[in-house]
């Protein structure tokens, strides 16, 4: 018997080691981005399709290498639920994560068929706070309303969920700094998709503007990072859409961003059908609409490893085998999540 418990004990610590670790590498920052649609839980019914079960990416995030350094977080409700966040991340990780909201109280919306669970829409950066400071993410000056198309022209959105948000922090390890932006831009049927060209080119002037690109006491930012939910595929009838080539740095694209998908499917055999495989998103058909995007100064692209976009049963299976309680066929999402280590 003392055989057994010991061998049990060892299986027990075993599990406990393969657990995601904090990342201690100077080089490198883990990154995730997801739209959490207000973090839906296993009682918000009816109608059914409005539950489920939002832990599940937590799960999933432990059963990898290394705990996330900075969370891009689309569709939150207010401050009181960021905080709820906040505080079931630091009990599924260990550690503190502190983060910025672009509306702390964003104004309620109306209709759709869950509208009770998500009035409330805004986005958020989250950071480990033993690996990063806060430099500066002060309003007004740390957010910007994306556009939608309104009589023919891209005016600013009037939707507190396109707000997006940015802040500056102090990587603590390194000594470098890097400007974190979480985004999220128009549906289709709000006029968003017509707008993608002008959003990708203000998503890439937030991120310089209003000092984020340098600050006195820790000189010239080193690394940009933005995470966010485009409501805009990056392909159409066979060719790239033009604000997704004008995004992407490896495809010469004037805004010199590196997609995270994008460079690890140009490492398979089969690119095209790798990032097929990495849609975030089913509508009428399976749309990659979620992007991990970054950049340094100058216009060099970062290195870019270990890129996940984890499946919905992914994150029921990484449920289970840690907390035997998965509630499996319940969703974290109707999006997927990506997560990758963004290199300086």
């Amino acid at each position: 018997m003392l055989a057994g418990a010991q061998a049990q004990a060892g299986d027990a610590a075993a599990a406990a080691a393969a657990e995601a670790r904090p990342n201690d590498d100077p080089g490198s920052l883990q990154v995730y981005d997801a739209n959490v649609e207000n973090l839906p839980t296993t009682d918000e019914r009816p109608p059914e399709e409005c539950a489920g079960d939002w832990h599940d990416l937590m799960y999933y995030m432990r059963t990898q290498e290394l705990k996330p350094d900075v969370y891009l977080v689309q569709q939150l409700n207010n401050r009181d639920q960021l905080d709820l966040l906040l505080d079931r991340m630091e009990s599924h990780f260990g550690e503190a994560y502190a983060g910025v909201l672009a509306e702390n109280d964003p104004e309620p919306t109306t209709g759709g068929a869950c509208n009770p669970f998500k009035k409330r829409q805004t986005n958020a950066v989250i950071w480990r706070t033993d690996r990063l400071e806060l430099v500066k993410s002060a309003s007004p000056g740390n957010r910007w309303q994306a556009q939608n198309e309104v009589a023919g022209q891209c005016v600013n959105n009037d939707q507190p969920r396109t707000k997006g948000v940015k802040a500056l922090l102090h990587d603590k390890v390194s000594g470098k700094t890097v400007t974190a932006a979480s985004f999220h831009w128009p549906t289709i049927g709000h006029g968003g998709d017509a707008c993608a060209d002008s959003n990708i080119g203000e998503l890439s002037n937030e991120l310089t503007e209003d000092g984020y690109d340098e600050h006195a006491g820790h000189g010239a930012t080193d690394l940009y990072v933005a995470g966010g939910d485009t409501n805009a595929h990056d392909r159409r009838d066979g060719a790239w859409r033009t604000w997704y080539e004008a995004a992407n740095g490896d495809l010469g694209g004037k805004y010199g961003f590196r997609d995270a998908v994008y460079a690890h499917c140009a490492t398979q055999s089969d690119p095209a059908g790798c990032r097929a495989d990495r849609w975030t998103l089913e509508t009428q058909s399976l749309r990659r609409v979620d992007y991990v995007l970054a950049r340094k100064p100058g216009g060099a692209l970062p290195r870019i490893t270990g890129t996940v976009v984890p499946t919905f049963e992914d994150g029921n299976k990484a449920d289970e085998e840690i907390s035997q309680d998965g509630d499996s066929p319940l969703v974290f999402s109707d999006h997927r999540a990506v997560g990758a280590r963004v290199h300086y």
